[in-house]
């Protein structure tokens, strides 16, 4: 179902750290590690605690926000202007169009600033069948690393 009301999307700032911290924990402890090995799964919620996500947002990542009066619905986060590192959607707005908004907004930025039209992302297999419907596609077999289950993908402009 489209959403009601357009939700404003808005750059990150490292003020926003810790709540993108919540709000990626806790969709990936409801949708995505529960398939992780023990160890996986604590690597991956470290690896997005408040203080890895104020270093990426001072570093070579931009965070787009989408939110719904003070809370986030939505999460994109780009690395080196060519791997989609975020795409997190809120449970309530699953299926609301909005992933493809945030999509959209990374995919104009990117190719502004001198993306050629070539982007990665490390899909959790929660993840895959939305990432399809996005244009991307499998470049290998669901993949591991540190515990981590993940699916390299490939997204390239069309023509």
């Amino acid at each position: 179902m489209p959403l009601k009301r357009s939700l404003a999307i808005r750059r990150a700032a490292p003020s926003d750290a810790a709540r993108i911290s919540r709000f990626v924990v806790a969709l990936s402890e409801e949708f995505i590690v529960g398939e992780f090995t023990p160890q996986g799964r604590a690597h991956f919620l470290n690896d997005h605690s408040a203080a890895n996500v104020e270093q990426r947002l001072a570093g070579d990542f931009r965070f787009y926000l989408a939110e719904d009066a003070d809370q986030i619905a939505a999460l994109a986060a780009i690395r080196s202007n060519t791997h989609l590192y975020y795409l997190f959607v809120g449970k309530l707005y699953q299926r609301t169009g909005l992933s493809r908004r945030l999509w959209s907004q990374v995919l104009e930025d990117s190719l502004a600033l001198g993306n050629p039209g070539k982007f990665t992302v490390n899909a959790s297999n929660y993840a895959v069948p939305a990432y399809e419907k996005l244009g991307f596609r499998r470049t290998e077999s669901r993949a591991q690393k540190n515990g981590v289950l993940y699916n390299p993908m490939v997204w390239t402009l069309p023509g």
